[in-house]
């Protein structure tokens, strides 16, 4: 009777050595040698659709109406109005941002002029002027507008066009003060 007694006290003690054994093993795998376990943590990814637009922001095509005839500009790329568009953007700063990512594929001063084979209009989209629809009386609008592009990026129409619009926004490019003194200036050059 002992000896049964002894066989299954051994075993349960085995298997509870190999149930903690592989606890610690998962746990190392995960966390390391920390107490903290920071990198257990899943990632968190941005969807590519937001699932919900918060309630302080204007929906994104109101108060946007274009002129007779043309449709209203959107981003090829999804997603909404980045934290940029909160801020006070400083249009003197904004110029020297321009200058140094926007210039080669906007022209000086956003005239555009640049050539884009592949595209379905064959050139770079100026931004003095920016398209009539991206207009709007009210700032915030018109810097919503700005900042759907800024942030997300976009893909002109066409069959392969050569240069795309950077998403400077998602892929952290460029900081939400930096987008939000880039559209300061490019509202400046636009009435």
């Amino acid at each position: 009777m002992n000896d049964v007694r002894k066989y299954i006290y051994s075993t349960l003690l085995i298997l509870m050595l190999c149930i903690f054994a592989f606890i610690g093993f998962v746990y190392y795998n995960a966390c390391g040698l920390t107490t903290t376990c920071l990198s257990g943590a899943l990632p968190v990814e941005r969807t590519p659709i937001p699932t919900l637009i918060p309630a302080t922001l204007p929906a994104l095509d109101r108060g946007v109406s274009a002129p007779a005839g043309e449709e209203v500009v959107r981003p090829s790329n999804p997603g909404g109005p980045g934290p940029a568009v909160d801020l006070t953007g400083d249009a003197d700063a904004g110029k020297l941002v321009f200058e140094v990512n926007c210039v080669v594929c906007h022209g000086a001063e956003g005239i555009g002029g640049v050539v884009n084979p592949g595209s379905e209009s064959g050139m770079v989209p100026a931004l003095n002027p920016v398209p009539a629809a991206l207009k709007d009386a009210d700032y915030k609008i018109f810097a919503t507008n700005l900042d759907l592009f800024i942030e997300h990026g976009s893909v002109p129409k066409g069959k392969s066009p050569v240069f795309q619009m950077v998403a400077w926004g998602d892929q952290k490019t460029l900081t939400p003060q930096q987008i939000a003194d880039v559209i300061a200036y490019i509202i400046g050059l636009n009435p």
